[in-house]
Order: structure tokens, then C-alpha cells, then sequence
């Protein structure tokens, strides 16, 4: 179960293969001087102590603001994320999630960051369970999460977080959670848009004692009146109103109510800013955020980072994300007004606007960024290069749900059938356990012509098809050692970015047909070549693998230690909550079933199956199922082993060639059997463990026996194999305890 790679000349040594993080999504907006306090809200905030808050208000009542001034006056420590649409991916959002609340915890607990963990969410109630510490976790602008993984694992940190823990959702919308038991219970608190409407009063602090209007009681009244205590209407008047020769006028013309405000205000509003103000204003506000280097890329300009501050200055509509004001954004109102206004006004701009920001994350390392930008550009070439050339990162972090998002922005802009694409659907479908997709789109990139790499460094589209064939093969274990070998033919000796991988693959495919030697010798080179590369998850990968061939030739202790170097190793990177370190965890729990470390094994193997299963692979499945049957026979769970063994059968029963997953599914049947397990020796195999059991030397076994040295040699590898032991002392004992040594076999053997 591996992940492919992307182009190795990018990758340093020391790089950590974990979600880059941006800083400016995890501290709240500033309160601004002048800022209107609402007791009236912040009070019952500060003094609630719900499981969950629920701040629903559309557009412009200010929840951000409401936020911010509560976090400003509770001695709560504050966890703060501003959601936007990239947290769709769960690994994505709990990886900021986690990092906000480690702030926020400081010194009282170790909480850590579960960006390497296979499940963020029970880190972090882990980490959270022993604190005192209160914390508050605000989830702002969380309408833009709409996956049902990702709206899941909020609902299950809710109900699972300790009484320590608040959780604050700022929405548009009300999130799809079923809250009426918290409700019931009063553990939810409920702030929606009648709350957060301005009263008359606040209306009058604002216009006159804020912003020193100095407009009479009956135009307060009036404009509060048309707004309806609609916050960013009054901000939003307010900008005409200070370029308005009679406040008066304006205010008994303004608009009727709060839905025509915007409408109303479109012309009022851009027609105050000054020309050259505006076309900026204009040309930023493609981005979502802003910086002075980006401002400078878009309006091919210098010194944007002076007017990005002069704008913060002017206008109470343009909002710092950081502390250093490096970063900003429009008020989403503004922002949305003005890319209205650049279609009205310029629509040729739009599409260079957005190359030019594509172009500029793309540098940054923003792949998210520059492909969303390269399709509203409408450059759907430059967006299946950019998807080609990022997606095997995204899928070493877990990032599956990012990829599929990025190929139904590709399709939903009308992106024609393109090779690029299409391999990474492929990748994406089968990491899915959409496995007829994924073989699908491998089969029309076969009917379409390319030349030269593809932006995932393949060689060509014929090695891409041997690539996806050897790392899903669904249950056809000769056909993946057929392609393994062929993919190994191609890349192994060229400059491509899979030479390193092949390695592993192959060696993934050898341990899938039993072929241990082989598989040893391949993946002990992958490991140092991907390591030397700083190729985390081939490190990974070949590490768990050589551990498996390792336990099949009979050296657990060497087996053991691979396993164990895997999992540290894939925690150091910050891959553990990838496919291809739960499949390293699988394979740790089955050595150590062997060995008889029963209670790590469980764990271990427990919390690899959902994953496991996940990817849609049969045969690991059954691998990891085997591995489960054999601790719960080992704890005495007879039936849950059987119960386990019925769906490996069914597992097996449907694949073309299982390959060694069934000599080990006959292994465990044998142990559930007893007497049974006879079948598995021949009866050479059988005389020569009574033999041992003697304690004669294997010299001797070959003299009483009138064979060679080397043929005792030979079986007693085999029988070690068989019976997953490494000493002879371990053989005879399992031999024992699996009944292979009775008083038949034990009392009867002769000196021949």
C-alpha cells in the first residue's frame, strides 16, 4: 500500500513531509480602535461553559468581530482557526486544529500536533483528557467545510472533548451536526443574526461616539431603521457618508433594506475611493489573502506592501491576519463587491489576474492556491500541469481528499481529457478503493499520445500503468510481480523520479509471492536509496516490507527492528497518517503476533485495519485480518479468530492468485485446528522436528537421516518459516503446542 512520488531533485534530506501551515490562519482579527464591545453578547460567552457555541449570522453581522472582542475579555486561552475551503480535507483541518491548540495549551499539557498521527482527533482528546487549562476552540467561517469526513471528525471531537474544551463554530449556515441532545442537555449555546443585529443604541455609539458622525438622533434612528441593525450596512454607509456633502440626504435615500444594500452601495462605495486606489483594490481582490510581494506580482507594481497598510488605515473593510501586518483580506462583503466590479468593469483582467497569482504560489509553493487560480483563469493546461506535477505530495501527506478536489475543479471547468489528469485520477480512484475508476482512467491515458516525462517524472504512460498495476493489484499476486518487474525494467536504471521507488514496489510484490530472499536484497537497497534522498515514504515503506521478508526467512529480531525503525521513522517525517504507514503498522502487529507480544500487536493491527480496509486492496486486508486472527487465538478468542478467518476466506475466495497470504491463511487455519496442523509439515519436516526435540545437532539429524548437511539445513529453514520462529528452541515448542509433537511422533521415531 504505497504512495507514488513526486520529482526526487525537489525533495532535501531533511525535509518533513507533513501540511505546511500558514501562520495567518490561526490568530483572530484584530479589534480595531474604535470597535463597537458588545457586553450585552460577550458577557454570556464569557460566562457560559457549553459543549458547543453556535455563532449563525449571514454575511456582515460581524460574528468575526463578536469573536475577536469575546477572546479579547475571557482569561480563557483561545485556540483560533479561520476555516477556508482547503480544510475540506480532514488531514488539512486537524492539522491546524491541532497546531491551535498546542498554542493555546502552552506549558500545561503536552498536547501535541497530530499532523503524523493516524487519528488527529483521538490525539488530541488524549492530550486534552489530564488539563486544567481552558481553552476555547474557535472554528471560524466553518460554512466552507462541507465533506462528510471533515464535518465528522468535528461532531466526534465535540461530543469526545473534556469539560476543559469549548467549541466555538462561526457559520453562515447551521453545520449538518445533530445537536439537539446537546441542546437538551444545555450543553448548546445558540447566537444567530436577531442576536448580533446592532440596537438602536449601539447604532448611535458607533455613527457618533465612534466614528464622530455627529449626526442627529432622528438620521440615527432613520439608518438604523434601513439597515435593520445590520452591521456591515452601517460600516458600509458609513464610507458614503463621510464623502457625503448632506449626511441627511443620504440617509433618508438610502436603501429600503438590508438586502438592496449592497446593490445600493456598489456605486456609493467604489465611487469614494480614489482611481488609482481602486484599480488595486480591483486587481487584489482575486486572492483570498494578500501580501505585499503577491499585491506587487498582481498589479505589476512595486511598494504594494505601503499601500496594503495605507488601505488597512482607510478602511474599516480590509482586515490583518497577523500581527506583523504582512498579511490581509477583504471583508468577504467588499471582497465580493469588488470582483463584481473587476467583471463589470475590466473582464480581460480577470484571467491574467488570475495567472499572475497562479504563477505566484506556484513559486511559493502554494500548490492548492495556483491550481484553484490557473482554472477560474480558465488555463486549464497550465492547472493539469500543476495537478500532475503536485498530487504525489499531497498523496504522501494523506491529502487524498485535496487531489479529488483538485480534479473536480479541473472537470467542473470543462478541463479536456488530458494524460496528466487522468494518471492522477487513477492514483487518487484506486488510493479511494474506487478501484473500476482508477483502472478506468489508467486505460483511456493508454489511448492517449504523450511524449517524454510526465510531470510526475514517469517515464511514460506505459510505466505509469506498470506502476499502478504493481501497487494495486487487487487479488492477482502474479500479475503484480509481473508488473512490478516490468516498471523496474523501465525506471531502476534511468534518470526518471521513480528510480528509487521500483525498488520498493518490487520488493512489496516479492513478499506478496512468497519470494523472501529476493524481496530482502531489493527493499534493503530502496531503504538506504530512498533514505540517502531524503524519499520519506519509500523509506517507510521499504522498511515495514523488509521487516515482513526478514520474519518470513526466520529473522524475527531483525524483523522486529525494521518494523520499529518504519514506524519511528514515519512519525519523524510526519507521514504516520498515511496508507502507507498504517500498512507499516499492519506489518509491525504481525511480527510482533509472532513473537508473542500480544498486547502491542492488538493495538497495533486495530488501528491499521480501518485504513487498510479503506484503500480496497483484498489482499492486504486478509494480511491484516490474518495477522488479528492470530492474537485473538493467542488471547484465547477462538471464535472472533474464526470469525476473522471467515472473511479472510472471502477475501481469498475472490482472488485470481492470492499468492503467500494463503500458505499464511493455512498457517493460522492449522492453529485453529488443532491436531490439524500436521497437514502443515511434510512428513520429512515432521521427523526432523521430532529430531530436534532430542536436542541433537542438525549434523547429527543429517547422519541418523543418511542425508546432507546442507538438505537438514534447507528443511530446517523451512520449517522455521512455517511454524514463524527463529530458534529451535521456538520450533519445538510450537510444534508442541500446535500438536505436531505427540506421543505418536515423540515415542516412535527411529534412528533412520
Amino acid at each position: 500500500m504505497r504512495t507514488r512520488r513526486r520529482d526526487r531533485t525537489t525533495t532535501s534530506q531533511g525535509e518533513r513531509s507533513s501540511v505546511a501551515l500558514s501562520a495567518t490562519k490561526l490568530h483572530a482579527p484584530h479589534l480595531r480602535d474604535g470597535t463597537i464591545r458588545r457586553p450585552r453578547l460577550t458577557s454570556i460567552l464569557c460566562d457560559a461553559r457549553p459543549a458547543l457555541a453556535l455563532i449563525i449570522a449571514p454575511p456582515g453581522f460581524g460574528k468575526s468581530s463578536l469573536l475577536a472582542d469575546w477572546a479579547d475579555l475571557d482569561p480563557r486561552a483561545f485556540a483560533w482557526v479561520s476555516i477556508d475551503d482547503l480544510d475540506d480535507d480532514p488531514v488539512v483541518l486537524w492539522s491546524y486544529v491541532g497546531r491551535a491548540i498546542a498554542d493555546a495549551a502552552g506549558d500545561a499539557a503536552n498536547v501535541g500536533v497530530p499532523t503524523g498521527d493516524i487519528d488527529p482527533v483521538g490525539a488530541l482528546l488524549r492530550g486534552l483528557a489530564g488539563i486544567d487549562r481552558e481553552i476555547v476552540l474557535v472554528l471560524d467561517d466553518f460554512h466552507r467545510i462541507s465533506s462528510e469526513p471533515a464535518l465528522r471528525s468535528v461532531m466526534r471531537f465535540v461530543e469526545g472533548a473534556p469539560r476543559t474544551v469549548q467549541v466555538v463554530i462561526a457559520s453562515r449556515t447551521d453545520p449538518p451536526f445533530p445537536v439537539a441532545r446537546l441542546r437538551a442537555s444545555g450543553d448548546l449555546l445558540e447566537i444567530r443574526a436577531e442576536d448580533l443585529r446592532f440596537t438602536a443604541d449601539e447604532t448611535n455609539e458607533l455613527l457618533n461616539d465612534s466614528l464622530e458622525l455627529g449626526l442627529d438622533g432622528d438620521s440615527v434612528e432613520l439608518l438604523h431603521e434601513r439597515t435593520e441593525g445590520w452591521p456591515a450596512g452601517l460600516y458600509l454607509a458609513v464610507l458614503s457618508l463621510r464623502a457625503s456633502e448632506d449626511p441627511r440626504s443620504f440617509v433618508e435615500s438610502f436603501g429600503a433594506s438590508n438586502r438592496h444594500v449592497l446593490d445600493y452601495l456598489t456605486e456609493q462605495v467604489l465611487a469614494a475611493v480614489e482611481p488609482q486606489t481602486l484599480q488595486f483594490m480591483l486587481a487584489t481582490s482575486v486572492v483570498d489573502q494578500v501580501c505585499g510581494p503577491l499585491a506587487d506580482a498582481l498589479t505589476l507594481e512595486e511598494r504594494s506592501a505601503d499601500r496594503l497598510i495605507e488601505l488597512e488605515h482607510a478602511n474599516v473593510f480590509f482586515v490583518p491576519l497577523d500581527h506583523r501586518r504582512e498579511w490581509y483580506r477583504y471583508h468577504h462583503l467588499l471582497s465580493e463587491l469588488l470582483r463584481s466590479e473587476l467583471a463589470r468593469r475590466s473582464p480581460a483582467l480577470v484571467a491574467p489576474l488570475h495567472a499572475r497569482a497562479s504563477a505566484w504560489f506556484a513559486a511559493s509553493g502554494d500548490a492548492d492556491r495556483a491550481i484553484r487560480h490557473a482554472v477560474a483563469g480558465g488555463d486549464l493546461d497550465r492547472a493539469a500541469q500543476l495537478i500532475g506535477e503536485s498530487y504525489v505530495r499531497a498523496l504522501e501527506q494523506g491529502r487524498i481528499a485535496t487531489v479529488a478536489a483538485w480534479l473536480d475543479l479541473y472537470e467542473a471547468g470543462h478541463g479536456p481529457a488530458d494524460v496528466r489528469v487522468l494518471i492522477v485520477k487513477a492514483w487518487t480512484m484506486h488510493f479511494l478503493g474506487r478501484h473500476d475508476e482508477g483502472s478506468a482512467a489508467i486505460a483511456a491515458a493508454l489511448q492517449t499520445a504523450h511524449d517524454g516525462l510526465l510531470p510526475d517524472g514517469a517515464t511514460s504512460i506505459e510505466s505509469s500503468a506498470a506502476l499502478l498495476a504493481a501497487a494495486f493489484p487487487g487479488g492477482d499476486m502474479a500479475a503484480m510481480l509481473a508488473a512490478a518487474r516490468d516498471a523496474y525494467r523501465i525506471e531502476a536504471g534511468s534518470a526518471s523520479a521513480w528510480r528509487i521507488s521500483v525498488h520498493v514496489l518490487l520488493g512489496f510484490a516479492l513478499v506478496r509471492n512468497g519470494l523472501y530472499e529476493e524481496a530482502e536484497q531489493q527493499l534493503r537497497t530502496g531503504a538506504e536509496l530512498a533514505t540517502e534522498a531524503g524519499l520519506w515514504t519509500d523509506a517507510v515503506s521499504a522498511r515495514a516490507l523488509r521487516g515482513r521478508a526478514l520474519l518470513e526467512i526466520g529473522q524475527l529480531d531483525a524483523a522486529e527492528a525494521s518494523g520499529r525503525e518504519a514506524m519511528a521513522l514515519a512519525q519523524e517525517r510526519g507521514i504516520a497518517a498515511t496508507p502507507s504507514a498504517a500498512y507499516a503498522r499492519a506489518t509491525l502487529g504481525g511480527i510482533l503476533a509472532r513473537r508473542s507480544a500480544i498486547e502491542e500487536a492488538e493495538e497495533l493491527l486495530v488501528e491499521a485495519l480501518p485504513i487498510v480496509t479503506i484503500l480496497g486492496e483484498p489482499l492486504a486486508t486478509a494480511d491484516t485480518l490474518l495477522a488479528l486472527a492470530e492474537v485473538r487465538l493467542a488471547q484465547g478468542r477462538r471464535v472472533e479468530a474464526m470469525a476473522l478467518m471467515d472473511e479472510v476466506d472471502a477475501l481469498i475466495g475472490g482472488a485470481r492468485d492470492p499468492g503467500a497470504v494463503r500458505s499464511w491463511r493455512d498457517v493460522i487455519a492449522a492453529m485453529l485446528a488443532g491436531n490439524g496442523a500436521a497437514n502443515l509439515l511434510s512428513p520429512q519436516e515432521l521427523e526432523v522436528v521430532r529430531l530436534l526435540a532430542e536436542g541433537i545437532s542438525k549434523r547429527e539429524v543429517a547422519e541418523r537421516r543418511f542425508v546432507s548437511y546442507n538438505t537438514v539445513h534447507s528443511q530446517v529453514r523451512a520449517i522455521y518459516r512455517k511454524l514463524g520462529v527463529a530458534s529451535r528452541e521456538e520450533a519445538v515448542d510450537r510444534a508442541r503446542t500446535w500438536g505436531l509433537l505427540d506421543a505418536r511422533t515423540e515415542g516412535t521415531g527411529d534412528a533412520a
